[in-house]
């Protein structure tokens, strides 16, 4: 195979799957006849033309559960930065931290509940070569542990400012983003993979149930900052943000975020309830 024909292969593959059943060939013959190998401009041109073509999956109206998916990495990831940042401030503001916990706990039960048909008809075998799909999160979980090995070894004996210890908080943190998109990646896939009967509005209710979920988390997370920032003004406007940095940037970075997962889940779940129709 020549090194066109690869190019050519990896091009189309980065578009998705139905865009590739319509026109991947015919996409792939105009590409060979361009001579993509030796027009960078054109190479960059078809990566963004992938882009467009997932965020037309993503945003499509019959596919709810692709977006409160990716809503929920997102969430997700929003999470993880919070609980970073609240192992310091634990006093005058268990209730709210608590009650983040517990929105977001919901939120997952909630999201199980709207995947549950299609993971029974998977567990039935409607579709084995899914299963391959299943072990995304746990290869994921091996390699972040791993990452996280290996940044300890580089940060150790360094200051919080030094270039090993913020490039093994660039190695977690990147490597754990990527974990948890590959998961939303392949929970997508194998739902739309494995169709299955959904018990009357079962879905619309579960998805709305995640995004109140996530809007009451993020409310938690709001008043649990202000809080900080009442109770503890030199922690709020200390360096104890994500790497020792300011507190108040990474707080309000974690709130927006939170606050996007919402906004994306609660259109999902409006986009289901007109699918249900």
């Amino acid at each position: 195979m020549s090194g066109d024909d690869r190019l050519v292969r990896a091009l189309v593959a980065c578009y998705p799957a139905d865009w590739r059943r319509r026109y991947g060939d015919e996409y792939a013959q105009l590409l060979e006849d361009l001579g993509i190998q030796r027009r960078p401009a054109l190479i960059v041109d078809s990566f963004w033309g992938a882009v467009r073509a997932h965020g037309g999956v993503f945003m499509s109206s019959d596919q709810p559960m692709t977006m409160v998916i990716w809503a929920t990495a997102l969430f997700t990831v929003a999470g993880s930065g919070f609980a970073k940042l609240a192992e310091d401030f634990t006093e005058g503001t268990a209730g709210m931290y608590e009650l983040l916990v517990v929105a977001a706990a919901v939120a997952l039960l909630a999201l199980a509940a709207a995947a549950g048909p299609s993971a029974i008809a998977l567990l039935r075998g409607h579709d084995a070569g899914a299963w391959k799909y299943v072990a995304v999160p746990v290869v994921g979980a091996v390699v972040w542990l791993a990452v996280v090995w290996l940044a300890l070894r580089i940060s150790a004996g360094h200051g919080v400012h030094s270039a090993p210890n913020v490039t093994a908080f660039v190695l977690i943190a990147v490597t754990g983003v990527a974990v948890v998109a590959a998961t939303a990646w392949a929970a997508a896939l194998v739902l739309r993979r494995v169709p299955a009967e959904q018990p009357a509005r079962l879905r619309p209710v579960a998805i709305m149930t995640v995004a109140a979920g996530m809007a009451v988390a993020t409310v938690a997370a709001l008043i649990w900052g202000l809080q900080v920032r009442s109770d503890d003004p030199t922690g709020w406007s200390g360096n104890q943000g994500f790497v020792a940095t300011a507190f108040g940037p990474s707080w309000i970075a974690v709130v927006v975020a939170l606050a996007a997962a919402t906004a994306l889940a609660t259109l999902a779940g409006r986009r289901q309830f007109a699918v249900d129709r």
